[in-house]
């Protein structure tokens, strides 16, 4: 595991920066072991994979925050971003679950009719491993506030039904 500390430190700027993304990704992880407890997942999930994939998950958010006065649309690249970093360190499993976390998971379509800033192609969670993530992300922001259900859904809404859609279906897996 000190591997992934290890990455993390490379791709921060600073201590703060480094913090951030460590707190929010322990927060996820911790998220993650609640409902896999909660819901016994432990002989149909890849525990290893859900340490490696929350630490990581949010390694592209460094770019942006060495750069924070970019436009926050753009912030949706940081799961591109960090998915590039974590296939040229040849964490393709973590590749995936990074560029499938953003949202509750993007279609093509969606991308294409909100004129978003990413490639056109799906990136929606398709394992087990990546849906959990995705959803235990919801919870906790980098800022350290934490979300509930109730405020997720209307943040959610704001970006329109196929978004809202999307974490409802998780809500229904992991809840």
């Amino acid at each position: 595991m000190n591997q992934y500390f290890k990455l993390l430190k490379k791709h921060s700027d600073n201590k703060e920066h480094y913090g951030i993304i460590l707190n929010h990704s322990l927060s996820v992880l911790a998220k993650s072991v609640d409902i896999i407890a909660k819901k016994k997942l432990y002989n149909k999930i890849d525990f290893d994979l859900i340490v490696s994939g929350c630490l990581l998950h949010d390694i592209g958010a460094f770019e942006f925050m060495k750069n924070f006065n970019k436009k926050q649309i753009d912030y949706l690249k940081h799961g591109i971003i960090g998915a590039k970093i974590l296939r040229n360190e040849k964490l393709y499993k973590e590749a995936l679950i990074c560029e499938r976390h953003i949202g509750s998971g993007l279609s093509k379509e969606y991308i294409m009719e909100n004129n978003l800033p990413l490639p056109k192609k799906d990136f929606l969670p398709i394992t087990l491993e990546q849906k959990l993530i995705c959803y235990a992300d919801k919870f906790h922001s980098k800022s350290g506030k934490k979300d509930n259900l109730e405020s997720i859904k209307k943040e959610t809404k704001k970006f329109g039904e196929e978004p809202l859609r999307r974490f409802l279906e998780l809500e229904k897996l992991f809840g």
